[in-house]
């Protein structure tokens, strides 16, 4: 077969539902949707309840500490890199369908556990360690599963849909907590809890199995004297591919959080806004990051996957041209915000990215360890980021630190390699 071929029928390759029609192809996909929709709504709930953990118990709250409530939802943050491994793992062993069902039913419940004794600490502790856990596998099992049912040339569109539902979920549960407000917060819990079991359901009708899949990638590794595993992944020039993406994924998660979480505090002390007006402002940030990701997803559908490596270094001028506005200015900070978030979309086809750069028997490790390790990155570097926050530098430091890690995120985008119609090792 000659590379031409190789590659052909790998863009046009479906390894799942090869007899489905495309309307039970979307079907499938909606279904997976529904769960990782729910995945990134979940990650809100912090935003429901915790005005109501840090309230009295005799005015109707949990009782608990600032810091206690933290410590809750730090704990959950921390368990996805565990569970990414973990389900990763299982999803090598029974198959991604399988498995995304088992998480999804692990996350509602858990997320449900805690209303059976609200003021018990450790009860929440322990309830949103596993939810972290079983979130940490959503990414690597979701991406991948439907990128075997349809061919590479859609893989892109489709992943960044998945990706950009993060948005859709932060404007629904904003909308929804400004609905049914605080007093509401159980009826509020109850919203993730349901929906994802429906996806569940939903997913063991209409997605077709992997497990048979499963079987062959795990024989194929047996044929070639190794096991589906982590350590058999990074080998070779595996290692390095390994160590970029995570380096990348990091610097994505430092770049956008330090921006992020010092943005409407940059707007409100240092160039004195109104809390109202810097919320508006930051709020298209949201938008635009909606757009990006599905723009950014046809873009490395099209012209390659390494193209959007061109937003993430917009998303550097952005932060820069925000730090030269005044605060008159206000339709300006409007559109850079709009702007930075649509840049930031870049990362909107890194699923089918991150399956494709590995071979094809690590379909369900590579993309969630690609992904989710970066937090680790993330993590350690952030306190650090928020310390010069505090020093002579300021706000500028912590920009001037942003815009650097996305620059250089750009230029380690350019030396990973190009996926887009090349032939998967298998």
């Amino acid at each position: 077969m000659t590379d031409a071929q190789a590659i052909n029928k790998d863009d046009e390759l479906v390894i799942l539902g090869k007899d489905r029609t495309n309307p039970q192809r979307l079907v499938a996909f909606f279904s997976i949707l529904v769960v990782y929709f729910f995945y990134c709504y979940n990650f809100m709930i912090g935003t429901f309840v915790r005005p109501t953990m840090v309230t009295e118990i005799a005015a109707g709250g949990f009782g608990f500490t600032l810091s206690q409530a933290e410590a809750i939802f730090a704990i959950m943050s921390f368990a996805t890199i565990p569970g990414t491994l973990m389900y990763g793992k299982l999803a090598g062993t029974i198959g991604k369908k399988r498995t995304l069902m088992i998480i999804a039913v692990m996350f509602a419940t858990t997320t449900y556990l805690p209303l059976l004794a609200p003021t018990n600490f450790t009860l929440w502790r322990i309830a949103r360690f596993v939810t972290g856990l079983s979130l940490g596998g959503v990414f690597g099992t979701a991406v991948p599963l439907v990128a075997e049912m349809f061919p590479q040339k859609h893989r892109g569109k489709l992943a960044a849909i998945l990706t950009s539902t993060f948005s859709v979920a932060m404007i629904f549960a904003g909308w929804l907590y400004g609905v049914l407000g605080d007093g509401n917060w159980e009826m509020l819990i109850y919203t993730a809890v349901i929906p994802p079991l429906v996806g569940t359901v939903m997913i063991f009708f209409f997605v077709p199995s992997d497990r048979q899949h499963a079987e062959e990638l795990k024989k194929k590794a047996k044929e070639k004297g190794e096991k589906v595993s982590y350590l058999s992944m990074y080998k070779g020039k595996y290692l390095f591919i390994g160590i970029g993406v995570i380096v990348l994924s990091g610097f994505n998660f430092l770049a956008y959080s330090a921006f992020a979480n010092n943005a409407t505090t940059y707007l409100t002390n240092e160039l004195g806004m109104a809390a109202a007006v810097a919320g508006s402002i930051y709020s298209l940030q949201g938008i635009g990051q909606l757009i990006g990701y599905n723009i950014w997803g046809f873009i490395a559908d099209k012209f390659g996957r390494k193209v959007p490596a061109i937003g993430m270094a917009l998303a550097a001028v952005g932060v820069f041209i925000y730090m030269q506005l005044n605060p008159e200015n206000v339709t300006a900070f409007r559109m850079v915000s709009l702007m930075i978030g649509f840049s930031v979309g870049f990362s909107g086809a890194w699923g089918a990215y991150y399956t494709e750069l590995f071979p094809k028997r690590f379909s369900a490790l590579a993309p969630g360890i690609s992904f989710n390790g970066g937090r680790i990155i993330s993590s350690i570097a952030l306190p650090f980021v928020a310390g010069v926050g505090s020093s002579a530098a300021g706000m500028t430091g912590i920009f001037s630190i942003v815009m650097a890690v996305f620059v250089a995120g750009a230029v380690l985008w350019l030396f990973l390699p190009e996926t887009l119609n090349k032939p998967r090792e298998e």
